[in-house]
């Protein structure tokens, strides 16, 4: 196509107007995606320690990059004193362009290879789950997606709940009846348990054996006994259930459990109203994934675990 000599010009001026600019983008200072990675795990964790434990840093490597992002962009990330985590107005800008270019950095990865979905996945779930559920159903997963990796961590349900979207892409909780979102898993009614071969349960203040602050067993254990004006004092505390058991089994402590965890326990009782301990709410098991969009292989997990845990259906 011929074009006038007249317009010729024009439009080469442009090309070499924009092969310039290509230039100078060249030169430019690039943002490195470690540094941007690092910024949005601290806001989205809401703290650097969550951060490090989120990107499986230390603390002091999340604290290095941020500063090397300060000192690559020529701005204050957050408002002083940093400990309170209020960005700036700056901050904001840059925190939006961090989300954009990660994305961005994602499509392009799954572009290149269609074929393989890569990447992390930060599950959280109960004891019971985490260690008698989950275990056989990530081996297959693995085994479909070796690419990616799991980071599957036991928690309690107010901590997991407030950590779902900054810290979890997905949650396997426990909530009081009606309280989950998501895919309900499973009911299992909470009982006070005790050794068949002792009794804590007539001293006072009652022993308790108890998950840490935050559980929704605990809680409802320490109201439950307010209630019935039962003083109470916690002689073992641990995140482990099986801790928990060992020491209601020796007779040291009484303990709450969800009924499935004690009932192949041959020395352990349930304690009933009669005894002087109030019934306690049924749980709920709620499998659950963050609101905010989640990466391709917290999708397929997602997707998995719906096919693999059957919804609660009533009896």
């Amino acid at each position: 196509m011929n074009l006038d000599p007249q317009l010729r010009s024009p439009l080469r001026l442009k090309a070499r107007e924009r092969a310039a600019a290509s230039k100078d983008m060249l030169r430019g200072r690039l943002l490195a995606p470690e540094l941007l990675r690092a910024f949005v795990a601290v806001v989205e964790c809401n703290g650097y320690t969550p951060a490090a434990q989120f990107l499986h840093r230390t603390q002091a490597a999340i604290s290095q990059q941020l500063a090397r992002l300060e000192d690559c962009t020529g701005i204050d990330l957050f408002e002083k004193p940093t400990r309170q985590l209020r960005l700036t107005e700056q901050g904001k800008v840059l925190l939006d362009y961090a989300r954009r270019l990660l994305e961005l950095n994602n499509e392009a990865m799954d572009k290149l290879r269609p074929g393989v979905v890569s990447g992390s996945v930060r599950i959280g779930a109960t004891n019971l789950y985490a260690t008698t559920v989950l275990p056989s159903l990530l081996a297959r997963f693995s085994e479909l997606y070796p690419a990616i990796h799991i980071d599957l961590q036991v928690g309690v349900a107010e901590d997991m709940q407030r950590k779902l979207g900054p810290a979890f892409d997905l949650t396997i909780n426990a909530f009081q009846g009606g309280e989950g979102n998501g895919l309900l898993l499973r009911k299992d009614p909470v009982v006070w348990a005790v050794s068949t071969n002792a009794s804590p349960h007539h001293k006072r203040p009652v022993p308790l054996a108890l998950l840490p602050q935050g559980s929704l067993l605990r809680r409802w254990a320490q109201e439950a006994l307010a209630s019935a004006g039962h003083p109470w004092v916690v002689v073992q505390e641990s995140s482990s259930v099986e801790v928990l058991k060992a020491s209601v089994s020796a007779g040291l402590a009484v303990g709450v459990f969800q009924e499935a965890t004690i009932s192949p326990v041959a020395d352990m009782r349930v304690l009933t109203p009669e005894e002087g301990f109030p019934k306690l709410p049924s749980s709920e098991m709620w499998l659950e994934r963050s609101s905010r969009e989640l990466p391709r292989g917290a999708n397929c997990l997602y997707e998995f675990l719906l096919e693999q845990l059957p919804p609660w259906v009533p009896e």
